[in-house]
Parts: structure tokens; sequence; C-alpha cells
């Protein structure tokens, strides 16, 4: 098994298996030893399998000789920021995101609350295949849990703000996805005064992610006629993914809030702020819009963990997805739901304007993202398909065009953007033939 755009991921009876999270743990925790780490820490989204695959990860872990904390349900960047802050620590998340409950997924981050490296990630695929043989009892590895987890972690969120600001007469509605910020970002609103409604707060081990608004964004629109609130912020199973509405359902995805917060580190003169870091499938208008403002956005590959290796390589504070991954190194490594969350509601009561007028900056251009279901990804990987794809981009120079393999779902993802937008469509129809 490969690791993919975050992590590993797929469904827990055929391949994220306990088997596979046995061996996962066993030979990830011998590697981990070698370069000086000495123990783990373990977090997980609300899915039912979470518990299940918990203990094998727990299992191979300690039989190679290395100890675990155990944080319980805990968003992604919340394992993160502990990571980060306990000496000699590796962090494993359980989660499959945004998919559905019956998939789930592993991810690591290295002492720095960062992604391991692609390196890493080698080094683990090589030895998944070889035999486990567990430490003599003397050297075998201990277990923890961290009952303090949730709170040390929404104490950091507010610290981010350094007692400046309060929501005190704000109304924001949170979508919690079902998921591993069901408890905590009404919590951290709350804290920080604001009248929290509370939606898709209520996880059961298997309704994460569904009718969750930070995947079918129509939800806001919904939301807008059933509730009066201020903003309504709604995140994704794992806690890593924000999406923004206002009162009126007007939706602000991570293009926007990219824009809204490299705007204000560049007036606050944030070290590193010239510059952001986006992905190919960050809207052109965008990019010129913060090139008004003399900020450059540089394109990496589809993945935050990309986002944040070029934000590291090049000593930038700032990037995002358009999905909503949004990374600010200025507080953490990792993409951060609630910190962004936070930080873009602050930003824009320092501004005094709203949301959607501070966006209207971006001429955004047309575009269209579908995901096609397939049995085989590989489909795309033939030189007559790359052939083929190279000439629909030849016959179309004015539309951006990618074609790739999602990294976490069995999905070929198509995206056309141009500023015709009757070109669209046929762009679309050449992409699709090449999977037929």
């Amino acid at each position: 098994m490969r690791f993919g755009t975050d992590g590993f991921r797929g469904p827990i009876e055929t391949e994220i298996t306990p088997e596979f999270c046995l061996n996962l743990g066993f030979h990830t925790g011998k590697i981990i030893l070698e370069k000086g780490y000495d123990s783990v820490i373990i977090g997980k989204d609300t899915r039912v399998s979470g518990y299940m695959l918990e203990a094998a990860l727990q299992a191979g872990f300690i039989s190679s000789g290395v100890d675990v904390k155990l944080a319980g349900p805990i968003p992604t960047p919340a394992v993160s920021f502990l990571t980060a802050t306990y000496a000699g620590q590796f962090g494993v998340v359980i989660s499959a995101s945004h998919n559905p409950y019956q998939d789930n997924g592993i991810k690591f981050f290295n002492r720095h609350g960062r992604k391991v490296t692609e390196n890493l990630e080698q080094e683990i695929e090589k030895r998944l295949n070889l035999p486990i043989k567990p430490v003599e009892a003397s050297q075998l590895g201990k277990a923890f849990r961290i009952d303090s987890a949730s709170g040390r972690y929404i104490e950091y969120c507010k610290s981010t703000l350094r007692g400046k600001h309060s929501f005190k007469d704000m109304k924001i509605l949170v979508d919690g996805a079902n998921g591993a910020n069901y408890k905590i970002t009404p919590m951290l609103l709350e804290e920080l005064g604001a009248e929290v409604i509370r939606v898709n707060c209520d996880p059961d081990g298997f309704n994460i992610n569904v009718d969750s608004a930070v995947l079918d964004q129509t939800q806001f629109a919904k939301y807008a006629k059933e509730y009066e609130f201020d903003y309504c912020a709604a995140v994704d199973g794992d806690g890593d993914r924000l999406v923004l509405a206002d009162s009126e359902g007007n939706v602000f995805d991570g293009d926007d809030l990219l824009y809204l917060l490299a705007r204000s580190n560049l007036e606050r003169n944030i070290s590193g702020s010239h510059a952001v870091v986006g992905t190919e499938m960050t809207n052109q208008g965008v990019v010129e819009a913060l090139a008004k403002h003399n900020i450059k956005l540089f394109r990496s590959k589809v993945g935050d963990k990309f986002i944040s290796r070029d934000l590291v390589n090049q000593e930038l504070v700032l990037g995002a997805e358009t999905s909503g991954h949004i990374i600010q190194r200025n507080y953490s490594e990792s993409g951060d739901a609630n910190i962004a969350l936070i930080q873009s509601l602050t930003t824009i009561q320092e501004s005094g304007k709203a949301l959607k007028d501070i966006t209207s900056d971006i001429a955004r251009y047309p575009h269209v993202l579908e995901s096609i279901p397939v049995k085989d990804k590989t489909i795309i990987d033939g030189n007559d398909k790359q052939e083929k794809l190279e000439g629909i981009k030849d016959k179309f120079p004015t539309a951006r065009i990618s074609i790739r393999k999602s990294g976490t779902e069995n999905k070929i993802r198509m995206m056309v953007e141009s500023k015709d937008k009757n070109q669209i469509s046929d762009v679309m129809g050449h992409l699709k033939s090449l999977i037929k």
C-alpha cells in the first residue's frame, strides 16, 4: 500500500484493516525509534472503526518499543499541536477526513507538527511487507491517556488572539460534520463570547460528514433560511478544513479566506507575507486580486502536505487549498479549521467591512470541478492518455486544465477554468473521453 495525498486511506474491510494497522504501527515504530523519537500521540475522529484501528495501531507501536499516548477523539490540527509541544513526539491521526464512515485512514506528523517527509513515507512503505518481530518484554512500550488534550488545544487556539478580541456580539452557526470538532469548535467560540447554534454536532460513529455543509455547500442556503446568524462555520470530519458562509448564505471557500488573511498579514507586516501558496485548483481570479496588493501566489500540488512543504522551503507563513485547508505557520504547521475561523472572524471585525465586500475584489474565472468514480485510477497514466491530454491543452490554450488521480478516493478529479464560460463544457467533454 502507498501513501496518498493525505496518508493511507480506504475501506476498513479491505485496506485499512486491523492487520494493516498492526503492521504499520510496528514498522513505523521501529523507524521512528531509529530517528530519535520515543513515543507517539494517537488521535482519531468520530467514526466507529476508530476504536478498532486505534487498538491495532497501539499494539503495533508498543510491540516495537514505542510508548503510546491516547488523545481520543480530537481534530487533526490538535494532534499536530500536541506533537510539536511534547519532546521526542511523533503524531498519528486515525481519520478518513471527508470520506464516509465505511472508510478510515492513517496520517503521520513529525516533531515539528508537520506532515512527514516524502523520504520517511518511502521508508515506511518499503518495510510494510516485512514480518513483525516484537521486542523483548522488558523493552515493550507503554500506553497512557491524555485527558487534557482538548482543553490544551482550545487554550492554545484562544492564545493566538492574545486576548485582544471578543465575539460577544456574534451569533455563529457551527456545522461540525458530526466529526472530531463537534465539541471543540462550539466550545472555543463560546469561550470567546459568541452565541453558538450547533448543527451536525451529535456523532454516532456512522453519521460523520453526512449532510455537512463543507461537502454539500447547498446546505448553507438552507441554514440561512432556517436560522438567524452572523456567520456559519462548516468544518469537515477531522477538523482541518473550513468553509464560511454569511447570514445571506453567501459561501466563502479557501480561496476567499486565503485572500482575506493574506491582505491582513501584509498590512501587519508579518514576516513571510509577501507571497502565499495555493494549488493548481486555486482560482486565477484570486492570483490576480492578490497581485494588485503585490502578493505573489505560488502553486503547489493538491494536498496540504505539499503546501506545507513549499511554505517551509520558501519561508512563507500562509497557504490554502480551495477546499478549505488553511495553514498559518505563525500559529500552526497544520491545516487548522479552528484557528483559521477565529483569525478570519477577527480580521473581518478589524476591517469594519462585511466579508462579501472584502472578497468582491476577486473577479473569479468560471471554474468547474468534477470527480469521476473509476475502478482503476491508473487509467490516465499511459503515454497515449498523456499525449491526448497535451493535445487537449494545445487545443484550448486559454484554459487552465487539470486531470489527476484522487489521493483519497477511487476517483479521477478534473478541473477546467477559463474566462470563456462556453469553452468549459467542451474541454470537460474532451477530458472525460480520456477515461472511457
